[in-house]
């Protein structure tokens, strides 16, 4: 079956059920998939609940994602209990122009949570006598290094549970277009140079790398490569014969992608970190994990964990950490949390897992003493995958009596307002360093909220009165409010907002205040108002797709004396301490954010070049003209990326490229060669000034013709 917005199903509901949906007003008659197996746990009578009411609820709510304006391209999703799949169906377009549609075949990305299988894939190896939680990883993979002597003490148990200290998200060639080998060996040498965020063990903060350094563990103990680990001893004895990793060119058709402008999927995306983010599969294929997980390890004959293994990943890692400010962090081996807050509101524990690439976005949840799963996957904008995983575990629950019913919104009412000193203001006014730059200015005795990105201050909030308890909160926001903690001897903003079904408040901690440092160096003040280009990023996806631009900006304000703020892919806005050194800006902060960057400065050829991360950028205001009579762009012996600045051409083209990029004088992607693959179309007229960024091998010489 089908209907305008392209589902595909399996078993059909009964005649009389349909009807009713159409009753009820549902938006397309396509009928969810239904498995028939025992008795349900909390259902009444000796016949399996069918959670009927449920799936309409859940069908309303992803066909009106689907028909809004910027809304995901595709769905799937599926509702499991420990014996069976109660519902799987899937939604949307693959290629809209060819009226393609998905079915619950159809392969998604699932992102992060794959970081799920890299923690089964360790407890196997624990049960197996092959690994230990609590030993270091440098015991198991000795060529580990890192600038900072603490990396020593961390353990297998830190990776897998966030609290390693290592920086964060190595995101250069771990999503791309083109499939790249061997990124976990370009975080092994880009980490050698680099500083821990904080102690091992200290504290835990979301960490990609640290799943990523799990597959030399895996490696290392079993003498076979992660990806086949993976395979052979977890997806082949489950039954997953969908799922794979993105390391090969899948069949068109069988996997979704976002959609272009002409409704046309774009290029598959591949995911390079595969403990991180590596896997494609369905909702039916993550079904069968979830069965596994709520028989404590066992799927019909197979028995893949232990009891205690299953159990040990779904314990609350986090409890004992030294620095849990809020108790922010609940996270589990390979869970980002064991007690998803929606689901603990009615008294239902559960484990959630989330992902999202720059296609795709996933969530894992597991209510292990209900005996009741979800996996939703979305490719595209406009659908809050978390909140409907809670929606339809909580409608599914209320459905069978296990709870009263699913609770309902909250109904803020603010706190009156109280007087504020000037010097209760100023303590709140400044700046804060977080994820991303956070500012807070006194208007009028109220505050206003900016938000630093790419060189300017965006308006996050405004009217914010200091309300009793302490708490600012505005009145045409009601369930958002912003107050301070303190932690680890320092200020901190924090930000606590309706969250899920808005029957609960979440809290997390947007920055740290900022303290005043001693002026500029004249070296840094002479690089502050400068622009650096990428050129080590031939094949990533969010340069190709015109996602992010290549342009990393240094920047300065009044209200931040003595720091540097610097924008760009991947830091978007963070505030750096330049006072340490002349060569190195240290990013600022710890309790608040994910991903840590310094900036490196490099002397090259007599040019300052920036390194962070494992990126690295030249200066912008060096990059060539092209001259009237040249022909051809050589490309040095380390094979990285060359920029020419064009006149006003009519028409391009380039030969013997691996990958090429055009852009306007502001940056913004006009068009994207990689190989073959034309991604994006020159446009029929070009601006009078571009850029051109052209890859290619080593010593090798790309042929230009304007």
């Amino acid at each position: 079956m089908s209907d305008p917005y392209g589902k595909s199903t399996t078993h059909p509901f009964t005649r009389r059920e349909i009807l009713r949906m159409a009753s009820l007003g549902t938006l397309g008659l396509a009928a969810p998939g239904l498995f028939s197996g025992c008795g349900d746990r909390g259902s009444n009578g000796p016949w399996p609940l069918n959670y009927a009411a449920t799936i309409l609820d859940a069908r309303q709510t992803i066909l009106e994602a689907l028909a809004s304006e910027g809304g995901p391209n595709a769905v799937s999703v599926a509702l499991i209990d420990d014996q069976r799949i109660l519902w799987a169906e899937a939604f949307g377009f693959l290629d809209k122009k060819a009226g393609l549609t998905p079915t619950t075949d159809t392969l998604f990305g699932l992102a992060s949570g794959s970081k799920v299988f890299a923690a089964i894939a360790t407890m196997i190896l624990v049960d197996r006598g092959l690994v230990d939680l609590d030993t270091p990883f440098v015991h198991y993979v000795p060529e580990f290094r890192m600038a900072d002597d603490r990396y020593r003490d961390i353990t297998i148990r830190m990776l897998l549970s966030h609290s390693s200290g290592l920086p964060g998200t190595d995101y250069r060639n771990a999503s791309t277009l083109f499939p790249m080998a061997g990124h976990v060996h370009q975080i092994l040498a880009s980490l050698a140079d680099q500083r821990l965020k904080h102690a091992p063990g200290e504290m835990a903060v979301y960490c990609n790398d640290g799943f990523e350094l799990i597959e030399l563990a895996v490696a290392a103990a079993t003498g076979a490569s992660y990806t086949d680990f993976i395979a052979q001893e977890i997806l082949k004895p489950l039954g997953m014969t969908h799922s794979r990793f993105g390391i090969e060119t899948l069949p068109g058709g069988s996997y979704a992608a976002t959609l272009n402008a002409q409704g046309e999927p774009n290029p598959q995306e591949y995911m390079n970190n595969h403990a991180t983010g590596g896997i494609y599969t369905t909702p039916s294929d993550m079904a069968r994990l979830a069965m596994l997980l709520l028989n404590e390890g066992r799927l019909g004959e197979v028995r893949l964990l232990s009891s205690g293994a299953v159990a040990e990943m779904g314990r609350d890692q986090s409890a004992t950490l030294a620095l849990n400010p809020l108790h922010l962090c609940d996270w589990g081996l390979g869970w980002d949390s064991v007690r998803q807050p929606g689901l603990a509101t009615v008294g239902v524990t559960a484990w959630a897992k989330s992902g999202g690439s720059n296609y795709f976005a996933t969530q894992f949840d597991v209510a292990p003493d209900e005996g009741l799963a979800v996996m939703v996957m979305r490719v595209g904008g406009g659908l809050d995958v978390g909140t409907l995983a809670e929606r339809i575990l909580l409608h599914a629950l209320a459905e069978r009596g296990s709870i009263a019913e699913v609770p309902q919104p909250l109904n803020p009412n603010p706190p009156p307002t109280i007087p504020t000193s000037e010097t209760e203001l100023l303590a709140m006014c400044g700046g804060y360093a977080g994820q991303y730059l956070e500012r807070l200015e006194n208007h009028d005795q109220s505050l206003t909220w900016l938000r630093g990105v790419m060189g300017q201050w965006l308006e996050a909030g405004s009217g914010l009165w200091r309300r009793e308890g302490g708490d600012w909160i505005a009145d045409s926001v009601p369930d958002t409010a912003l107050f301070i903690v303190e932690a680890d001897g320092h200020r901190h903003l924090a930000h606590r907002y309706a969250a899920g079904l808005k029957h609960y408040q979440a809290v997390d901690i947007l920055g740290q205040a900022l303290a005043t440092l001693p002026p500029l160096s004249a070296k840094w003040q002479a690089r502050a108002g400068k622009s650096w280009l990428q050129v080590n990023d031939p094949f990533g996806t969010y340069s190709a797709l015109g996602i992010t631009t290549p342009l990393f900006l240094l920047w300065q304000n009044p209200s931040l004396p003595g720091y540097l703020i610097a924008s760009g892919y991947p830091m978007m806005s963070k505030a750096l301490d330049p006072s340490v050194s002349d060569d190195r800006a240290l990013w600022c902060g710890k309790v608040a954010a994910r991903d840590l960057y310094d900036v490196v400065i490099e002397e090259r050829e007599g040019e300052e070049w920036l390194l962070v991360g494992s990126s690295l950028y030249r200066p912008m205001d060096t990059v060539p003209a092209w001259a009237s009579d040249q022909a051809e762009i050589a490309i040095g012996a380390e094979g990285l990326g060359e920029w020419r600045k064009l006149p006003a051409v009519s028409a391009l083209s380039i030969a013997g490229a691996n990958a090429w990029y055009l852009y306007d004088a502001q940056f913004t992607l006009l068009a994207c060669r990689i190989g073959e693959m034309i991604v994006r179309e020159l446009p029929e007229e070009l601006p009078g000034e571009t850029y051109l960024l052209v890859y290619g091998a080593p010593d090798s010489v790309i042929g230009v013709t304007l």
